[in-house]
């Protein structure tokens, strides 16, 4: 029986016969060549047409900058106007200050530099604020296929390995995921234990897809308005990661 992706903990229980449960995994240090800005503009006015009038020009704005940048043009998202009302505390009263009109842009470049140069033209306030950068690698899709057929083999030869240790003959493939089995001997279904750098091995630590390494990763800086300068974007590397679990029945 051979388990989907992302199979569900019923589906990959472990078998009552004799079994080896084994892991695989790849992971692969990459420089990121794609950074996604994600900024909200914003107005607050009694009247809610002119409030949606000044983030429509902040916006129309932003767009003449990206066409004459190297953004990736069908990367370029602005979502729908968001209304609502605002009010403030004042001497410990409620009062109204106006309807806020907000937007969402979500913006990719091809690379750090342009990224820079982008953020540099930002207008530092509360009308136009930067909420986060986020690295990604191009050829993801691909890498992970690959990643993937590597963990595969690594499982199979890690069973075979341990077949033969033991004395024991290894007999079919029963299942396998990238979701851990439920587990019936002291280990959290979805957690195995590894070696982390700057952790204890010895805790369990859920996986996530994609790995960002501290030491490494872009610069996570406070990121609103005048609270950043294009010299803040540093680039390292992001780590790709990509986990299997096989069970194999021993034969008789």
């Amino acid at each position: 029986m051979l388990c989907a992706p992302l199979a569900s903990a019923q589906v990959n229980a472990l078998p009552s016969l004799p079994h080896l449960l084994v892991k695989g995994e790849a992971t692969r240090d990459v420089v990121p060549d794609r950074f996604t800005v994600a900024i909200t503009l914003s107005a607050i006015d009694k009247q809610p047409e002119l409030a949606r009038e000044r983030v429509q020009t902040n916006l129309g704005a932003l767009l003449t900058t990206l066409k004459s940048g190297r953004a990736i043009t069908e990367s370029i998202d602005a979502s729908t106007f968001s209304i609502a009302p605002e009010h403030a505390y004042e001497n410990e009263e409620r009062v109204y200050k106006g309807i806020r009109a907000t937007r969402q842009l979500r913006v990719t470049f091809a690379d750090a530099e342009a990224t820079r140069t982008f953020l540099a033209t930002l207008p530092a306030g509360e009308a136009v604020q930067l909420g986060s950068i986020a690295p990604s690698f191009a050829g993801e899709v691909a890498l992970r296929a690959e990643l993937k057929a590597e963990a595969m083999r690594q499982t199979r030869e890690t069973a075979a390995l341990l077949a033969t240790s033991y004395g024991a003959r290894l007999g079919s493939l029963y299942s396998v995921s990238d979701v851990a089995p439920g587990f019936a001997y002291g280990i959290q279904a979805g957690r195995w234990p590894q070696a982390r750098r700057g952790r204890d091995a010895s805790a369990p630590s859920q996986e996530p897809p994609v790995v960002f390494d501290g030491a490494h990763a872009l610069d996570r800086v406070e990121v609103s308005g005048s609270r950043i300068t294009p010299e803040s974007l540093a680039v390292g590397t992001i780590t790709i990661a990509e986990h299997l679990y096989a069970i194999f029945l021993l034969a008789d």
